[in-house]
């Protein structure tokens, strides 16, 4: 035996142990964290790679069956993501088991490959170190492929379990297999070896194909949720484009009868009825009010519809400011900017409901300059509003019809404002039509 194959023999089981496994704990660690979205500290892997030398210690010194192992390694994982990160019980239960079964998985077919390997090589202690390094590369591109695969957040809810019990199973295979062939590290035949070669490849893709069944279900499944809500958004604007047709034809019937009231008026005032002119005036005045619009925007649909809502403001206490000015020619769709003022109101008046008597206020301007309409809604708001949930739906139609017309849309907020921006390229829109 010359000096390299001894070299390759000592350094295999340091490769194996130390560097392969912890490298490997550095990694589901990673991932545990990227996959959760949750920060990690330098200690946090610390603890995690000593606990993994620990079990991985204690299951060669007491030859702890692998399942065993396997369990302990779940249990850890598990009780990390719930009590130091906090998630909730089925984020850390999928993360752990997502973590655990591409980690065996990878490390299966390596294993495979190294056995296959003593049996036709001349020297096979040379392909140890290589095995290390691509299964660390394997494990670092696989967790990478599935980070990038939930960027997006998928809704964490029990339809979860649909991602769970598939990659459960699969883990289960995993250990069901390493029963019946004994340890995997242990020397099997070459039929084996190929066998569990085999069925670890297609389980390796198989737990790739559920995550990636699943990544498009939750989008589709989330793409339904805001139809609706859209859907439900288009009907009530329809509501409110009716109410503007009620009210445009009874304040043309007013107008056509004014002159009917100057004539009354000025009876009243040649027969010297003052009283009975200044009551009269009086009931004028009440009547002209219910036509009134707290903002004058060149457009009859948006003037109703925050005549509505802003009186609504008003009648809660809360100061209304509107310098609007909205291009005509039909530019943009009267629906898209019911959207965009409906829910931007609505949303402000929540967080106006917060804050002190006094200092509630809703402030909205636009200004148009060339093809660009700059639109910006300003709102008082409390830390209560700040903690506040659930109103993140009204702001993602916001941006879908800002991204209509090729715009944008920027928040700027603090504890006390609230401040939303729109930007609408009208040009842009128009070209496409």
């Amino acid at each position: 035996m010359d000096w390299f194959t001894l070299l390759t023999k000592w350094l295999s089981p340091i490769l194996c142990f130390w560097i392969l496994n912890g490298s490997l704990a550095w990694l589901e660690m990673y991932f545990f964290g990227k996959f959760v979205r949750q920060p990690l500290k330098w200690y946090h892997y610390a603890a995690y790679i000593l606990t993994m030398y620990f079990i991985y210690g204690a299951e060669i010194q007491m030859r702890v069956l692998f399942p065993v192992s396997t369990l302990l390694e779940l249990t850890v994982l598990f009780i990390f993501g719930c009590l130091i990160l906090k998630c909730s019980p089925i984020l850390s239960a999928i993360t752990t088991i997502l973590t655990i079964s591409v980690m065996q998985v990878l490390n299966g077919i390596f294993q495979s490959i190294i056995n296959l390997a003593c049996t036709f090589l001349f020297y096979p202690h040379i392909l140890v170190p290589v095995c290390v390094i691509l299964t660390l590369v394997a494990a670092f591109f696989s967790y990478r492929y599935i980070a990038k695969l939930f960027s997006k957040k998928a809704p964490i809810n029990w339809y979860m379990l649909n991602l769970l019990l598939p990659i459960l199973f699969i883990l289960l295979v995993i250990q069901h297999i390493f029963i019946i062939h004994g340890d995997p590290t242990a020397t099997l035949s070459t039929g084996d070896n190929w066998c569990m070669l085999l069925i670890q490849i297609i389980a390796y893709f198989c737990l790739f194909s559920v995550l990636f069944a699943y990544r498009k279900l939750s989008d589709h499944y989330e793409l339904q949720i805001q139809n609706a809500l859209l859907e439900q958004e288009i009907n009530m604007q329809k509501n409110y484009m009716q109410e503007v047709q009620t009210r445009y034809e009874k304040t043309a019937a007013f107008r056509h009868d004014i002159k009917n009231h100057w004539v009354v008026l000025m009876g009243l005032l040649k027969n010297g009825e003052i009283q009975n002119a200044f009551e009269y005036l009086n009931k004028l005045e009440a009547a002209s009010d219910t036509f009134s619009f707290f903002c004058h925007t060149g457009n009859i649909v948006i003037d109703m519809l925050l005549a509505n809502k802003l009186g609504l403001a008003q009648q809660n206490g809360i100061r209304v400011d509107c310098t609007m000015k909205l291009p005509g020619d039909d530019a943009i769709d009267n629906m898209d900017l019911c959207i965009v003022f409906a829910n931007a109101v609505d949303n402000a008046i929540k967080a106006c409901n917060t804050v002190k008597e006094g200092d509630q206020y809703i402030r909205l301007s636009a200004v148009q300059k060339g093809k660009l309409l700059m639109v910006e809604i300003e709102n008082s708001r409390s830390v209560n509003d700040v903690k506040r949930k659930g109103t993140g739906i009204g702001l993602q139609n916001i941006k879908a019809v800002a991204e209509k017309y090729n715009g944008t849309v920027s928040v700027e907020s603090n504890e006390k404002i609230f401040k939303l921006n729109i930007l609408f390229i009208i040009s842009l829109h128009s070209d496409s039509i």
